[in-house]
């Protein structure tokens, strides 16, 4: 689909001014193609989702910013480019201290920590989910704890992709706003730094 740059300029004014309207419409535009390049990139359908959100994420926190002059298909791109890539690496990273964790621990005889923190994190998760509006909470449970697609939980629900989307970055946001609060996220970072 090949948008009109006028067209598209118009969109980033009204996305300039807060308009979640005009954020659907840019999502509808480019979910599909942020989606297929993180997925050439990732070879992982359910991290190629998670590229499509935070991309859509920084795209809303940003919009005050945007100069509707230039390409947004050139910055979602990058966008999307530059945190897949991060994944690459923290994955890459992530591997050697899950290594490195599990020889610890088969040296120490036992995996009490490592089990201990799991159980904590998704504890500090499960309480920051249940504050969640039950709308938002239901769509959360379905993307992450039952695995669906953006695609099939808007099926599921009979609502828009794009709804399934904008309560996803809302439901992230607010969990990681209540484990910053509740200073979850400096445990977790400390205990995953040991």
């Amino acid at each position: 689909m090949h948008i009109r740059r006028d067209s598209e300029e118009q969109l980033l004014l009204k996305l300039k001014d807060g308009s979640e309207t005009a954020f659907s419409e840019l999502y509808e535009i480019y979910v599909k193609r942020i989606y297929a390049f993180a997925l050439n990139i990732l070879k992982s359908p359910v991290l190629a989702e998670d590229i499509v959100q935070e991309v859509f994420i920084r795209l809303w926190e940003t919009s005050a910013n945007l100069d509707p002059k230039l390409s947004l298909q050139a910055y979602l791109f990058t966008i999307a480019r530059n945190l897949s890539l991060n994944v690459i690496r923290k994955a890459s990273k992530e591997t050697l201290i899950t290594d490195e964790i599990a020889r610890y621990a088969q040296d120490k005889n036992g995996n009490g920590l490592t089990f201990t923190e799991h159980r904590q994190t998704r504890e500090f998760i499960a309480q920051a989910v249940s504050q969640l509006p039950p709308q938002r909470k239901l769509i959360y449970e379905l993307c992450h704890g039952k695995g669906y697609t953006y695609k099939q939980a808007a099926e599921e629900l009979g609502i828009k992709d794009a709804t399934i989307n904008s309560q996803m970055v809302k439901a992230i946001r607010a969990i990681r706003q209540y484990l910053i609060r509740n200073g979850a996220l400096l445990f977790l970072l400390f205990f995953r730094s040991q």
